[in-house]
């Protein structure tokens, strides 16, 4: 298989599709420049792909694998204060950067057309963030009191999307909308200012308490 960079090329095609979209909008995207960014014909495009909409699904796919795999880790116990706020924040920034915030919209704007994505956008994205925060969630109450018996699944699960929401549903809900200006540079490119750090410490905090992770509410 041609490789480019190092990289084989349905790859390579498919992370400059993602670009592609988010500049042009699905409709206005060409499957010419597509293949020229990268460095290939149009027919390989097609012969990898099959169709403009089978690319279109196969960018957003990687949009989403990308996105889980530069969120902040959920891995210590001891303090999930912390943990909970580095990862509400970087969850936060990661969906309000220029790009991010773009392939919603073009998502958004092809609803009729591709009426599955945005259950799967939701599914993959929120729901996934979800269930890693339950998990933590469980993991914290097993660190904390592992004689003592934990809460019903649903109940990890319905305090993870009501912590997602407090923590960052209105930062994404204000930018996807345009009451906020997005992120200008994705975040791990370059820092971000800390402008919603306080608000998302302070969520995580109230949070915290009123579910009974706060330390001096520990079951022993």
């Amino acid at each position: 298989m041609k490789t480019i960079d190092g990289k084989p090329l349905p790859q390579v095609i498919v992370r400059v599709a993602i670009a592609t979209f988010v500049e042009h909008g699905y409709e206005k995207a060409s499957m010419d420049e597509v293949a020229a960014r990268a460095s290939t014909t149009k027919r390989t495009v097609y012969s990898h792909f099959g169709s403009k909409d089978a690319l279109f699904r196969s960018a957003l796919a990687k949009a989403v694998e990308m996105f889980h795999s530069e969120l902040p880790r959920l891995e210590d116990v001891s303090d999930p204060e912390a943990e909970l706020s580095a990862f509400a924040l970087g969850f936060s920034q990661l969906s309000t950067w220029k790009g991010a915030v773009r392939l919603q919209r073009v998502i958004m704007s092809e609803a009729e057309r591709f009426v599955d994505l945005g259950a799967m956008l939701h599914r993959n994205v929120i729901e996934k963030a979800e269930e890693l925060i339950a998990d933590y969630l469980r993991a914290v109450e097993r660190h904390r009191a592992p004689k003592v018996q934990q809460r019903p699944d649903e109940a990890y699960v319905m305090l993870a999307s009501l912590f997602l929401n407090m923590t960052t549903a209105r930062q994404r809900f204000a930018t996807l909308m345009q009451a906020r200006q997005p992120l200008p540079d994705h975040p791990l490119a370059k820092t971000p200012p800390d402008l919603d750090v306080p608000e998302i410490r302070h969520a995580v905090a109230v949070f915290l308490r009123g579910a009974g992770f706060a330390q001096s509410d520990d079951r022993t």
